[in-house]
């Protein structure tokens, strides 16, 4: 089976040319079967997954969350398995596919929200917010590790609840909310671990609907957020489904595994093991070793 190695020249940047070259390196190595591909203006990711639609090989997205959102829309439905190595910013779908995934092929579930797919997490409210500000989440000027926090310190400046109705198993939950996050993944945030016992293989959603609450707690709330302690807040109301809505009288934002959605409707949905992933242990240690500048 051949291995297609897709590269995302927008978040390597300078280092996509030496990254390439450190993949052949490993793939002559290991007498792979491969293919280098990479992204540019003129060709798209999705122009690029499109050429192999009919075929069936492994597809290993190498970028951050937003690259791996655009081979799991572009594969699903194909032959085509997924594998993945994190080079980008936040890379938190793979922080679980490490800690649960068995070597070889496993079949993993991905969520359908209105007309598009995800594999870690979407949420609403002050967390998207942090998600889609793009001054903190890609810049240059804050190291990786701090981006998240950074933008939580700007959402107590700014911050103010989302009024929302999520309908989840028959019951309507309506109110003015922090963040309302619906996980198949662990984490976001680059390893806040909001759902703490979240299984990508278990045909189930964990939901999060916070309450409003003062801009003193939300800090607590929101860095509590890295060991999991939300769970045993009194704002926090956790509830596991296969489906719900999310509804808003005006256009309210998401951000889904590192993209930015607006409608005033969500009908998400998990489609349980309807896509399969490829983990390779040994492989991921070798790519580890590929280091590059952010």
């Amino acid at each position: 089976m051949k291995y297609v190695f897709l590269l995302n020249q927008f978040s390597l940047k300078n280092e996509t040319e030496t990254v390439a070259k450190k993949i052949e390196e490993l793939a002559k190595r290991r007498n792979l079967d491969y293919e280098i591909r990479t992204n540019s203006k003129e060709l798209s990711t999705e122009s690029i997954l499109k050429e192999y639609k009919d075929d069936r090989n492994i597809i290993v997205s190498l970028g951050g969350d937003g690259t791996l959102n655009r081979v799991v829309n572009g594969i699903y439905g194909t032959n085509n398995i997924l594998s993945l190595f994190p080079l980008g910013t936040g890379n938190d779908f793979a922080k679980t596919v490490n800690e649960q995934m068995q070597n070889g092929i496993n079949k993993v579930d991905i969520v359908k929200m209105n007309d598009v797919y995800f594999i870690n997490l979407v949420c609403f409210g002050v967390d998207a917010d942090i998600g889609n500000n793009d001054s903190f989440v890609h810049s240059k000027y804050i190291p990786q590790s701090q981006r998240y926090n950074a933008g939580i310190l700007q959402s107590f400046i700014k911050y103010h609840g989302r009024h929302m109705k999520v309908t989840v198993n028959d019951k309507v939950y309506e109110n003015d909310f922090t963040t309302v996050a619906v996980c198949n993944g662990k984490y976001y945030g680059r390893g806040f671990k909001l759902g703490t016992n979240s299984k990508i293989d278990d045909g189930i959603l964990d939901v999060y609907i916070v309450d409003n609450m003062n801009k003193l707690s939300l800090v607590k709330y929101m860095l509590g957020m890295k060991d999991g302690k939300h769970e045993a807040n009194p704002k926090t109301t956790h509830l596991q489904t296969t489906k719900l809505m999310v509804e808003s009288d005006n256009e309210i934002a998401c951000n889904y595994d590192g993209e930015k959605m607006t409608s005033k409707t969500y009908n998400i949905e998990i489609l349980p093991k309807s896509l399969e992933l490829y983990y390779d242990k040994d492989l991921q240690n070798e790519l580890t070793k590929i280091k590059i500048k952010k």
